[in-house]
């Protein structure tokens, strides 16, 4: 069984969705008496199915709407101090490497030693 207090949260929600839902319920049908009384004419006696298979498409080029129940992140635990100095250890040693990866390689040979002058003494 749930506890009491899931039970109520349910409820709680449950509510605040159906209020909302009756507030947009009444704005549509203030809305469509409002057009109603702006438009006094014949009522037409095509059904509505034809007149939408006779529009086009519309494209919509809108954002998606948000998500009414997104999921929230989940809070990270802190860190310990072990763990802290564990994960500065690895962080340094990445940029390190990373470091060197990035470093211009110079590729230098030695010159050429040439040797020393010799003096060479007239040998009798």
């Amino acid at each position: 069984m749930k506890k009491l207090k899931d039970l109520k949260k349910k409820i709680s929600r449950l509510e605040a969705k159906i209020q909302k839902d009756t507030r947009k319920l009444s704005k549509l049908t203030a809305k469509l008496k409002q057009a109603a009384k702006s438009k006094p004419g014949k009522p037409k006696a095509k059904s509505a199915a034809p007149v939408k298979a006779a529009k086009a498409p519309k494209k919509t080029t809108a954002a998606p709407k948000k998500a009414a129940s997104a999921p929230k992140p989940k809070k990270q635990a802190p860190l310990t101090p072990e763990g802290r100095a564990k994960l500065s250890a690895l962080m340094k040693a990445r940029w390190a490497a990373k470091n060197a990866a990035s470093a211009p390689v110079i590729h230098s040979t030695p010159a050429p030693v040439a040797p020393p002058p010799t003096t060479e003494q007239n040998p009798q």
